[in-house]
C-alpha cells in the first residue's frame, strides 16, 4: 500500500472555523480532518486507534461552533472517556463545515502542518470501509494541543508541499500559481484577498469545490498531492522546521 493510495481524498477548513483563525499554533498541534455524515459512529473506531499512536490524549473537549451532530458527538466523546468542558480548559476541540461538493467518506491527520501516513491495519480498514458510503458533504474536525485564539485578517499565503514551505505569496496580490509536488499538479490562485483551488490531478476534486479562504490559520489540503495551501496573518509563528 504506497501513500498515494491510502490518501485519496482531499479535505479543507470551513470559513466559519474560529479555531483555525490561528495567529500561532502549538508545536503539537494535531488536527483530524473527518469526512461522515455520522462521525459519531466513525469516531469509536478511529479513536483508540490514534490514542496508541500518541494522540488525542486528554479528558476536556468543547465545540468551537455548533455542530448538526452535537448530541451523538458529545454521548461518543463521554463513552470514550472525554468530559465536556469550557473552550479555556478543553485539550480537544471539535469543529463543523460543510464542503461546497460532496466526497467519498474519508479521514486525513495533520501534525505539525503535515499530513500523517496511518498506515496501520486497524485504521486502514476504516478508511476502506468508509470508501464504499455514499458521498457527504460534512466535515467534521478535531484539534488537540492547540488554543482558542481570535481571530485575525489573513496577510500572506504560505504554500506547503510534503511539510515544507517553499513559497509565501502576498494576499493583497492577484496571483496564479501551478505546483508540480512529484505526485501530481495543483493549480490555485489568490485573487481579491482569497485563495482558492482551481485545478486538481488528485482523484475526487474536493480541494476544487472547497471554499475560498482568506482569514489567518485557514488552509486547503489536498492529501493526495501532499500539498497545504495556509493563510498567515501578522503574528504568524511558523512551526515547520526541518
Amino acid at each position: 500500500m504506497d501513500r498515494r493510495t491510502f490518501f485519496k481524498t482531499m479535505l479543507t477548513t470551513s470559513l466559519t472555523a474560529p479555531w483555525f483563525l490561528a495567529a500561532k499554533k502549538s508545536s503539537t498541534a494535531v488536527e483530524l480532518y473527518l469526512i461522515s455524515d455520522t462521525p459519531e459512529e466513525i469516531l469509536p473506531r478511529l479513536l483508540p486507534g490514534l490514542n496508541q499512536l500518541g494522540f488525542f490524549q486528554g479528558k476536556n473537549f468543547a465545540f468551537s461552533q455548533a455542530h448538526p451532530r452535537q448530541e451523538a458527538l458529545t454521548l461518543t466523546l463521554k463513552a470514550q472517556g472525554w468530559r465536556l468542558s469550557s473552550p479555556e480548559k478543553a485539550e480537544l476541540r471539535v469543529g463543523f463545515g460543510l464542503l461546497h461538493a460532496a466526497a467519498r467518506p474519508s479521514f486525513t491527520l495533520i501534525q505539525d502542518g503535515r499530513i500523517r501516513d496511518l498506515r496501520s491495519a486497524s485504521l486502514y480498514s476504516v478508511w476502506k470501509q468508509m470508501q464504499s458510503l455514499p458521498p457527504v458533504r460534512v466535515l467534521t474536525t478535531l484539534t488537540a494541543n492547540s488554543r482558542f485564539p481570535s481571530p485575525e485578517p489573513g496577510q500572506t499565503v504560505a504554500v506547503r508541499v510534503r511539510g515544507q514551505v517553499i513559497e509565501r505569496l502576498p494576499l493583497a496580490r492577484n496571483i496564479r500559481r501551478t505546483i508540480d509536488t512529484g505526485s501530481g499538479r495543483i493549480s490555485f490562485f489568490v485573487e481579491n484577498g482569497h485563495v482558492r483551488v482551481a485545478d486538481s490531478t488528485c482523484r475526487h476534486q474536493v480541494c476544487v469545490a472547497s471554499a475560498a479562504i482568506s482569514s489567518a490559520g485557514e488552509r486547503i489540503i489536498c492529501a493526495p498531492n501532499q500539498f497545504i495551501v495556509e493563510v498567515e496573518g501578522r503574528r504568524w509563528v511558523d512551526t515547520i522546521i526541518g
